[in-house]
């Protein structure tokens, strides 16, 4: 087992890859009044919504209990992808480094998602972060429904 490691999913999504990836970088505060489930809240603690080097608070559900982490955001409008480094969390205890990207690539009518979480374990007995796949998956359901839907 390395201390170094990279996770990747795929999802399909109905909306267009544009609706999508704007709805999950400017208007992913809204989410969770709709759909809250899974993502409680998302608030800007430096910069703004849509600007890379702004600094984002997610809090999430994850294994039954409320988790909250702080991500400095890289944009790159052209891929349509989001990257977030984590800055501060209870996933640090656990992870040296945790940064997660989302791309948003066109796919006939819809779009796919592609998840990528690239991290550093503090030490080998860590597990490697795969309860994050399924957070993953119920969000981007939350995201795809509320596009299809504004």
């Amino acid at each position: 087992m390395a201390l170094v490691g990279k996770l990747e999913t795929e999802i399909e999504v109905k909306s267009s890859a544009e609706k999508f990836f704007s709805t999950y970088r400017a208007k992913a505060h809204i989410v969770p009044k709709t759909h809250h489930e899974n993502l409680h809240g998302v608030e800007v603690h430096e910069g703004d919504l849509y600007s890379s080097g702004s600094i984002k608070q997610w809090t999430f559900n994850l294994d039954g209990k409320v988790q909250t982490v702080k991500g400095r955001i890289h944009v790159d409008e052209e891929k349509k992808s989001v990257t977030s480094v984590t800055v501060e969390g209870e996933i640090l205890k656990k992870y040296k480094s945790f940064n997660v990207t989302i791309q948003v690539i066109p796919k006939g009518e819809g779009s796919l998602v592609k998840w990528i979480w690239e991290y550093e374990k503090v030490s080998l007995d860590i597990p490697d972060p795969k309860k994050f796949l399924d957070l993953a998956i119920n969000v981007t359901k939350d995201v795809d429904a509320y596009a299809t839907s504004a």
